[in-house]
């Protein structure tokens, strides 16, 4: 695909706007920062436990502690909790 504002380039121009280009697709990008929160997400479990049980008592407030400790109760299972105190302590080793 020719630029319009490229008429007297050679023909073999690099395309930009194509999928070969080096952008990432829309959903590929999603998916991408979906993961990385899921990640952060594991590793705050603790913290977001906390944050929920301090929310105001309006409607809907027991179901988001009820998935925050089930979200803290299943993190702390696969041992992340455990793990990311380990990382925290290997990295402040140098402060």
């Amino acid at each position: 695909m020719q630029q319009p504002w490229l008429t007297d380039a050679p023909s073999p121009l690099p395309d930009d706007f194509s999928p070969r280009s080096a952008t990432l697709p829309a959903g590929r990008a999603v998916l991408v920062v979906g993961l990385a929160l899921l990640v952060f997400a594991a590793g705050r479990s603790g913290a977001i436990l906390d944050a929920a049980y301090g929310l105001p008592l309006v409607p809907g407030t027991e179901a988001l502690i009820a998935l925050a400790e089930a979200w803290d109760g299943a993190m702390a299972a696969l041992g992340v909790p455990a793990v990311t105190e380990a990382v925290a302590a290997l990295l402040s080793t140098g402060r």
